[in-house]
């Protein structure tokens, strides 16, 4: 009754604040439409890639700077794996650049080409109004659950001893990982573990095109910051997916939910990492909060054994 009662009481306001937004991205939306020509094919094609390409680079600007110079210096002291990337490899750097540019300009325009056809057909990817409030959100929720279910199950097939040596192996060659290696790998693993897994709740929601940019957005600025190597304040943890790339055995989902279930979260679950696990709202770096564990000291009984 007390939840029923404060939802009640805040709906007003959230359906005031959600109108002016609505009418703000209808209107924006509009613009972006005709500026297409009204042409489906082209703003479902062209429109999601530009997108997707421009979240990339405009989130992992930070982080990169970072990377290559130093600077600023106070990020440095949010770094997980500190010592690691100061400066990052330049060797490594640039094939990783040429590897993120051909998914995000070539594997990801043939991917929509493909795709956006028979999602047009099934009504997914519409242009019609875009959805209410109460919409927006069912449609994130179930989206967040289809990414896990595909993202999951993918990435548990693609650690496999065959598929590994013969596709993840090049992901995981960043054992420290930064923002652009999130799509650091090859064209099969960037449709199948990426692009798919991403695609299939606006697909089964029959999502409007606007939302599935926000949501191709939002997917790019999570996996940024579960690559990136910096734990900040107020935004989400890099600690599962930074300790699956420094251990390689565990923690194969994005939300944790399908590892706790097939019990994939251990290590990383009896780990400091997972301690650290969390939205910090401190501006402490989390170390500080969660101070490294103390290995247990070996002298006492190497004097034992002396004696």
């Amino acid at each position: 009754l007390a939840i029923i009662a404060v939802r009640n009481s805040m709906n007003p306001y959230i359906h005031k604040i959600w109108g002016a937004s609505h009418d703000f991205h209808g209107a924006l939306w509009n613009s972006t439409y005709n500026f297409f020509g009204r042409n489906d094919p082209l703003i479902g094609i062209l429109g999601t890639t530009i997108v997707g390409t421009l979240s990339f680079i405009i989130l992992n600007a930070l982080f990169l700077i970072c990377d290559i110079t130093g600077h600023p210096t106070w990020l440095l002291k949010y770094k997980v794996q500190e010592n690691k990337n100061q400066p990052v490899d330049q060797t490594k750097l640039w094939k990783c650049i040429r590897t993120c540019a051909f998914n995000l300009l070539v594997t990801i325009p043939i991917y929509m080409t493909v795709l956006y056809p028979v999602a047009d057909y099934f009504g997914a990817y519409h242009k019609g109004d875009l959805p209410t409030f109460e919409r927006f959100i069912l449609e994130f929720i179930v989206f967040g659950i289809m990414e896990e279910i595909g993202f999951y199950y993918s990435h548990r097939l693609l650690h496999t001893k065959y598929f590994y040596a013969k596709f993840h192996k090049k992901h995981h060659e960043w054992t420290a990982p930064i923002g652009i290696t999130s799509v650091y790998c090859g064209v099969l693993e960037m449709v199948t573990s990426n692009l798919i897994p991403m695609s299939l709740g606006p697909f089964i929601m029959q999502s409007h095109l606007m939302v599935t940019w926000i949501w191709t957005a939002f997917v790019l600025f999570s996996t940024t910051l579960a690559h990136g190597g910096y734990h900040l304040p107020f935004l989400f943890s890099p600690e599962a997916h930074d300790y699956h790339h420094k251990v390689f055995n565990c923690w194969f989902g994005t939300l944790g939910i399908l590892d706790k279930l097939h019990k994939t979260d251990q290590p990383f679950a009896g780990s400091i990492n997972a301690e650290r696990h969390y939205v910090s709202f401190s501006m402490k770096p989390i170390k500080e909060l969660h101070p490294d564990r103390l290995k247990p000291s070996t002298s006492a009984g190497e004097g034992k054994k002396a004696l």
